[in-house]
């Protein structure tokens, strides 16, 4: 991932914010969204790499795919809560940005239960 491209478009967008909200706010915040849209393009097509990477940790331990694919799910919901909170805080909204915070770290827990299990089975059988 180039970081000083990911950083001009940051930087651009900004700009182009701040010169849109001097003339009509709506505009304003059309920018934002459509800046962070391609910093996220952008980031999702630089994690491609990383999940060949890490399939292929996965494949060399042993570890359970199933379980894998629940701490991608994790890991998921935590960016994608992360950014809609960052956009809703752009937009002035930082009502909604803590709702989806919540519902985010619902999420995660809820997520997360079948490691909670796999570890109580682990150590089960250690006892």
């Amino acid at each position: 991932m180039d970081v000083f491209r990911l950083i001009a478009i940051g930087i651009i967008g900004a700009i182009a914010c701040l010169l849109l909200k001097k003339t009509d706010g709506q505009y304003a915040a059309l920018a934002a969204v459509a800046t962070g849209i391609v910093i996220l393009i952008i980031c999702i097509k630089a994690l491609a790499s990383v999940l060949v990477s890490l399939q292929e940790i996965v494949d060399r331990t042993g570890m359970d795919s199933e379980l894998f694919a629940v701490l991608l799910k994790i890991v998921g919901i935590g960016y994608l809560t992360e950014y809609a909170c960052g956009l809703c805080d752009d937009l002035d909204c930082g009502g909604i940005s803590k709702k989806i915070a919540l519902g985010g770290k619902i999420a995660i827990f809820l997520t997360a239960l079948p490691i909670v299990n796999a570890l109580i089975d682990t150590v089960a059988k250690l006892v």
